[in-house]
């Protein structure tokens, strides 16, 4: 998850043409906008987890700028069935600890998610019946039934191939020191919390670029933890830092007007909102969930916080994505609508308690814009600010009323709306549960028609927003960016920081 953040506009700059040796070495400064939680991807649920793993662990798939899947553990794919999927690795590959990479540790590290229950990676997986070895270089996956979003899913975190040796010896030290567990570009350094998480050039990487020169270029890169995102800005003005995960609203002309600066941007797969625990009052009763979306002016969220730098949002489906649905647009600003959703609740007025991550003068400044415009309904919000770890935690365990919390995205509508909104999914922090949700859902992954699965999406989002666990406020966009010594640095719908092919000019 992430927190409710402002994301950006676009700007450009020019790609330094150099040799493969001029661009080796150099260490990378980079401002993250929270502290990361965990470096274990069976526990992970923040972006800000995800901004280091991907540099360290290597996915069995992964998704390119264009959003489209291309092989990286794994060479190659064939599906002889509708239940089987057969992945050829690739033989040249060693963990960090110098074991070797091959089917034993895919079926390890599959296996250690479906036997926990408790992760959020486990409803990603949930119709995985089994994965097996069919020799060193290739390895099977059985379904219950098909599961057509399998490919995307493994791009991320329940992708990430760890070394089974490494993290037998780690034990419970996975999260916080993952010494020689992957076979990503970086190693582990070292971690010191709240200022800085730094991770090192793996000299044994098995990719080349296209002089065959072995990659990463850059000797290390140290991430910060800056949760003012003006403050974040101001480091990469300074040079301080020279890249930064967002660039706040109100820094955005700067940063196009800035000639040391290189800033774009592209259409991402986030949503973002408010989490409403379900089982809790005054959000166990659905009237009062609808008066609260009733009553928040996304308009003016997007245009006056965000300074149009987002997509008003009606659902957790993208407008990037292929089943979005242009016309479906439930909920519109008004205050009679929040007081008549209230009064058919029986109550007249209500109260609660908004927890949002500390650190943010614009998350707070969401908060606030969310608390005026909800008061004239008759909803009286109380903002509780705290660590965004901590925020991750109380939501996890429940242990909140509502939290504005948001989604980074998944290339497939599937990871965007399953874990989230299906019984026990792994982000089902709400508790929501819809059996005719929960059947959609299902539906959409054991089909293999594009077209089909759409509608089944689509009509899960009508059902969902009609019983309100999250109320969507914008779809965020993807940005990057650096100081213009900053090279070869690609840009990610998933606004993921991949180092691996990131140069610094002289």
């Amino acid at each position: 998850m992430t927190m409710l953040m402002l994301l950006s506009a676009c700007g450009g700059g020019s790609t330094t043409q150099q040799t493969s040796q001029s661009k080796s070495g150099g260490d990378l400064s980079v401002g993250l906008a929270s502290d990361v939680v965990t470096l274990d991807p069976l526990k992970s649920t923040a972006l800000v987890d995800r901004q280091v793993m991907l540099n360290i662990y290597d996915t069995l798939v992964r998704v390119d700028a264009q959003n489209n899947i291309q092989p990286d553990l794994a060479t190659s794919w064939t599906q002889p069935n509708p239940k089987e999927l057969d992945f050829t690795l690739r033989t040249d590959v060693k963990f960090q600890d110098g074991t070797p990479f091959n089917a034993d540790a895919v079926v390890f590290n599959i296996n250690r998610i479906l036997s926990t229950p408790s992760s959020p990676r486990y409803s990603e997986l949930s119709s995985v019946q089994a994965v097996t070895a069919v020799d060193p270089s290739h390895v099977r996956f059985s379904l219950k039934k098909p599961f057509s979003p399998l490919l995307a899913t493994l791009t991320d975190r329940s992708g990430m191939i760890l070394s089974p040796t490494a993290v037998g010896k780690l034990g419970a030290n996975l999260s916080n020191a993952p010494t020689g567990v992957g076979s990503g570009p970086f190693m582990f350094g070292d971690w010191v919390k709240s200022d800085h998480l730094t991770i090192k050039r793996n000299p044994h990487y098995w990719q080349k670029d296209a002089q065959g020169t072995a990659l990463p270029y850059l000797n290390s890169v140290k991430y910060r933890p800056i949760t003012n995102e003006s403050v974040e800005f101001s480091n990469l003005q300074t040079g301080t830092i020279q890249a930064a995960d967002t660039v706040g609203a109100n820094n955005v002309a700067a940063a196009k007007s800035n000639s040391s600066l290189i800033y774009k941007q592209m259409p991402g797969l986030s949503f973002y909102g408010i989490m409403l625990n379900t089982k809790a009052a005054p959000f166990d009763n659905v009237n009062v969930r609808q008066a609260v979306a009733w009553g928040i002016n996304r308009e003016e969220i997007v245009s006056g916080v965000l300074k149009g730098l987002g997509t008003v949002s009606q659902g957790p489906i993208p407008p990037s994505s292929w089943a979005y649905d242009k016309n479906f647009a439930p909920y519109s600003y008004s205050v009679d609508k929040a007081k008549a959703a209230l009064a058919k609740s029986g109550k007249s007025s209500v109260s609660f308690t908004l927890s949002i991550a500390s650190g943010s003068p614009a998350v707070a400044q969401q908060a606030q814009f969310i608390q005026s415009e909800l008061q004239p309904a008759g909803i009286t919000v109380n903002i509780k600010q705290e660590p965004f770890a901590t925020l991750l935690s109380d939501t996890s365990s429940h242990n909140f009323v509502a939290a504005m919390l948001g989604w980074s995205g998944r290339p497939d509508p599937d990871g965007n709306i399953y874990s989230y909104f299906h019984t026990g999914g792994g982000n089902n922090d709400m508790q929501y549960s819809n059996p005719q949700v929960d059947k959609l859902l299902e539906d959409a992954r054991a089909t293999l028609d594009q077209k089909q699965r759409a509608t089944d999406y689509q009509q899960a989002e009508q059902q969902i927003m009609q019983d309100m666990p999250y109320v969507f406020i914008y779809h965020g966009i993807s940005i990057q960016a650096t100081t213009n010594k900053v090279q070869n640095f690609t840009i990610l719908p998933t606004t993921i920081m991949n180092f691996s092919n990131v140069y610094l000019s002289q």
